[in-house]
């Protein structure tokens, strides 16, 4: 704009094409500033913000107003070049553009510096952004002088201190209608001092549990477990119990009940209670779980289960697997959850078809192809089921043991970890997947030897089980039956290795691959820049 074109835009002489002109070069500028440095400084600013969604939907708010803000100066650079200069104070909209844009331009300015000193300065100190009731009140009192200053400089005539006079009188009959709306004012200065919450941690408010997302002047949002977003007045908050579940620190303990049958040994229950626990994700090793006994009912002994977690919004999914496996664990130690006493005659029939349905299980065994008919219906007698869920661990490698399974329903898989080789760690080859009819655990049964696989369900599955004891009675003093089952472990034994060999093989195969071709490519790039 040549010196004489701003003259006279700055005199309010130029005509409507210019002055229309004017207007639109000021609201492109001010569009361009805003996708170009306001928005992009935004995001910047609130990179890391614990709740950041939250933080750009504010954004895009102040966004709209950088808009809003943009129009009112090009409406105003508009009216600068159209209106002479001793008439511009004398004209309302050139007055009412003047306040428009400074309060709106200002506010945009304001909101920069609060995402900077309240949540990107203490998110970057490793601190807590300041609560969004404090932001608001500094917003709120900053809008007010910076109302004052523009209204001062849009209509310099105007008394304030008469106009404060007449908002006092104002204020008092807004404060009897608004009585609600201050209460929750207060409530939230006088919680946001206290600070019982802070955004992020989980409380319970009213029987009703969610994550604290942020606070206002009115209410705070908390975020449910279903995914609603639930609106607290800041009174109602103030008047209630809150429980909060990440303070002081985030580690909770849960208690859950069960009652178990009274024939069942105190200890032994505790103890496979513990277990069962012990074997879920998320539950904390330390602090250690543990069980009390509670209570003696009329058909229960009821059992107490305490366990630890930090993972407060994984409690309903930890809850349920430690129940699950409870069960799992219970059923397989022959430990029973009882019915009420009326139903218990009820309960203990089994299907007469029980054993001849065990004996032709017995029979596909190959191990067990040397005992006579008689032998087999005597070890169908003595089998007991467990049952396993999906992904359990049924026996582990190097652990004891003395019981041989027989996969009734489901399926397992078999794996072997080898020794460690030259330069590598050890290597866990899966060998087999065991079906119905399937059998493993014979070695440990016959030789006493450590288990020599880890074997684990791969769908929920239920076992046949034969202790030592019920088998030495009928090998003893058959030496051919022994020779058989020696013959077919050995050969298992020798499948089992030759297939670590060839997974270790195969391993180095591929190792000694990639160090030649490593050497190769090597000796292409010295070739080509000529180096050694």
């Amino acid at each position: 704009m040549s010196s004489g074109l701003f003259d006279q835009y700055h005199a309010g002489a130029l005509g409507i094409g210019p002055t229309l002109g004017a207007g639109a070069l000021v609201f492109a500028a001010s569009v361009v500033l805003i996708h170009i440095v306001l928005l992009p400084l935004w995001r910047a600013l609130l990179q890391g913000h614990p709740d950041r969604k939250a933080a750009l939907e504010r954004g895009r708010r102040a966004r709209n107003r950088a808009w809003v803000a943009a129009l009112s100066a090009g409406v105003l650079a508009a009216m600068h070049g159209g209106i002479a200069a001793a008439d511009r104070l004398t004209f309302l909209p050139y007055r009412v553009g003047i306040l428009v844009t400074a309060v709106l331009g200002g506010a945009i300015l304001l909101d920069l510096a609060i995402v900077l000193l309240t949540d990107f300065v203490p998110v970057r100190s490793g601190r807590a952004p300041m609560s969004q009731f404090f932001k608001d009140v500094i917003r709120s009192l900053a809008l007010l002088g910076l109302s004052a200053v523009a209204l001062r400089k849009a209509f310099p005539t105007i008394d304030l201190g008469q106009l404060l006079a007449t908002s006092a009188v104002l204020s008092i009959v807004i404060g009897l209608a608004l009585q609600e709306s201050l209460s929750n004012i207060f409530s939230g200065l006088m919680l946001t001092i206290d600070e019982p919450y802070r955004p992020g941690d989980w409380i319970e408010i009213d029987g009703r549990e969610g994550r604290v997302l942020d606070s206002n002047w009115r209410t705070v949002r908390i975020l449910t477990r279903d995914d609603d977003v639930l609106y607290v007045p800041n009174r109602t908050m103030a008047g209630s119990t809150v429980l909060n579940f990440s303070s002081p620190t985030p580690l909770h303990r849960v208690c859950r009940r069960i009652g178990i049958e009274y024939g069942a040994p105190p200890n032994k229950v505790c103890q496979v209670l513990v277990s069962a626990m012990k074997q879920v994700d998320g539950v904390l090793a330390e602090p250690a779980p543990d069980v009390l006994l509670a209570d003696y009912g009329d058909s229960s002994i009821t059992y107490e289960m305490r366990f630890w977690l930090e993972n407060h919004q994984g409690r309903g999914r930890i809850e349920s697997d430690v129940m699950r496996a409870v069960w799992y664990q219970l059923k397989r130690n022959g430990i029973s959850i009882p019915f009420p006493i009326r139903d218990v005659y009820l309960r203990r029939q089994k299907p007469e078809s029980q054993p001849a349905e065990l004996l032709g299980v017995l029979k596909k065994v190959d191990i067990l192809a040397g005992l006579s008919e008689d032998d087999l219906r005597m070890l169908a007698e003595d089998l007991g089921t467990q049952l396993f869920a999906r992904g359990e661990v049924i026996c582990r490698q190097g652990d004891a043991g003395s019981t041989f399974y027989i996969v009734k329903t489901g399926q397992v898989a078999v794996s072997v970890a080898g020794e460690p080789g030259e330069g590598e760690t050890g290597l866990t080859a899966e060998v087999a997947k065991l079906g119905p009819g399937a059998h493993f655990g014979e070695v440990s049964l016959l030789t006493g030897a450590p288990r020599s696989s880890t074997v684990r369900a791969v769908e929920d599955s239920e076992l046949l089980v034969l202790d030592r004891d019920s088998f030495s009675v009928l090998i003893a003093g058959k030496p051919t039956v022994a020779q058989h089952m020696s013959e077919i472990l050995a050969a298992r034994e020798s499948a089992s290795r030759q297939k670590m060999t060839t997974e270790r093989e195969t391993r180095a195969f591929a190792r000694r691959n990639l160090e030649s071709e490593k050497h190769d490519i090597l000796e292409k790039i010295r070739s080509i820049f000529r180096f050694r």
